[in-house]
């Protein structure tokens, strides 16, 4: 029988993905609930987290001993709200957002490789 293998790779843009996909946009999430969402560990899920505080794409609080409650602050961008506002001011055949998901490819590779640099 095969080893499993390592957990699919867990992006900051899957965490972010998440925290669209809630009923309630308002609603803070904890590591463990983003972790249960992505089947991950809770590790990955902090360490993502993390990340995303530490560019503003998510905020967080501390809410007891060990517990800590994370969101998308308004201003970040990260929501699908922002996502959907924003094409729909670009104009949907303006060919603004295959030009916007080409530059986000392109950035995370960049970033990718500079991860790797540093490891």
């Amino acid at each position: 029988m095969a080893k499993p293998g390592p957990a699919p790779s867990v992006t900051p843009e899957d965490v972010l993905d998440v925290f669209a996909a809630r009923e309630d946009p308002t609603e803070p999430l904890t590591a463990s609930e983003v972790a249960d969402a992505l089947g991950c560990s809770r590790r990955t899920a902090l360490d993502r987290l993390g990340e995303l505080d530490e560019g503003g794409g998510v905020a967080s609080k501390k809410v007891g001993g060990r517990a800590r409650v994370w969101w998308v602050p308004p201003d970040a961008g990260g929501g699908s709200s922002w996502r959907d506002g924003f094409g729909a001011f670009a104009g949907a055949d303006s060919g603004f957002a295959e030009h916007a998901r080409g530059e986000r490819a392109a950035l995370n590779a960049g970033l990718e490789e500079r991860r790797r640099d540093l490891s």
